[in-house]
């Protein structure tokens, strides 16, 4: 059965789609069955990150409105990741049992379900937060960023989820900026969030720019490495924080 995480963040800009899409590609090449959701309701980009965007036929609503079976709502990026792509609108009397009736067709296809929030906490992701067994904010080094990370983790927990199931992703790490005191360091975001640190992946500009199956995303790029590393500590795997 999957393990389901919703990935979110207090404010948008923060590279949460890109980081979802890059994980997800480095669980499947650990050999882990994958499904990505964008749950990004009308702005969706998931389906463009992977070189899906022009499959896109079906979306998830269409599964809970019964337009199609879930077999044919998926995206194949590969053999073990599959994508479920944003619908431009929500379904009528959509609500937190509609997107459970959702997952629980999908939970034993699959290891791991990754969910794509809208930034923010909205009704929208929470009923998505609610779903999911673990939860990862994810923050830039700036003080706004770093302040809307620890609201998202504050009111996440307010909504009956627990602490210990929140993680904190810093993206667009740029250590050079950190020492000229432009940026928070990692300490200084930590003890904002109040969240416990996964992860740091460095600023690099090809990824803005680049799709995950673009060879120009090689395994020599430091940010797909962290994205590696992120993976492999979501399989448990004892790895240091190394920028």
């Amino acid at each position: 059965m999957a393990h389901i995480y919703t990935v979110l963040s207090g404010k948008g800009g923060v590279g949460k789609s890109t980081l979802c899409a890059n994980v997800a590609v480095s669980l499947s090449q650990q050999g882990k069955k994958v499904l990505l959701i964008d749950g990004d309701v009308s702005l969706r980009s998931l389906d463009m990150l992977l070189g899906l965007d022009e499959m896109v036929v079906y979306d998830w609503s269409d599964v809970l409105s019964e337009r199609c079976d879930k077999n044919k709502a998926r995206l194949f990026f590969d053999e073990n990741l599959q994508l479920l792509a944003s619908p431009l609108e929500l379904p009528e009397n959509f609500d937190y049992d509609a997107f459970k009736s959702l997952l629980s067709q999908y939970v034993n296809d699959y290891d791991y379900i990754i969910i794509d929030s809208p930034a923010g906490i909205g009704d929208l992701p929470l009923i998505y937060a609610q779903c999911a067994h673990t939860h990862l904010v994810v923050a830039t080094p700036d003080n706004v960023s770093a302040r809307s990370a620890c609201v998202a983790g504050t009111e996440l927990v307010k909504n009956g989820i627990d602490d210990n199931t929140i993680f904190l992703i810093i993206n667009r790490f740029d250590a050079s900026a950190v020492r000229k005191n432009r940026y928070l360091n990692i300490d200084e975001i930590m003890d904002i969030t109040y969240i416990k640190l996964l992860g740091v992946v460095p600023e690099e500009k090809k990824i803005m720019y680049t799709s995950v199956n673009d060879a120009e995303l090689s395994k020599s790029c430091k940010a797909k490495i962290c994205f590696d590393n992120i993976a492999g500590r979501i399989l448990g795997k004892e790895i240091p924080l190394n920028l």
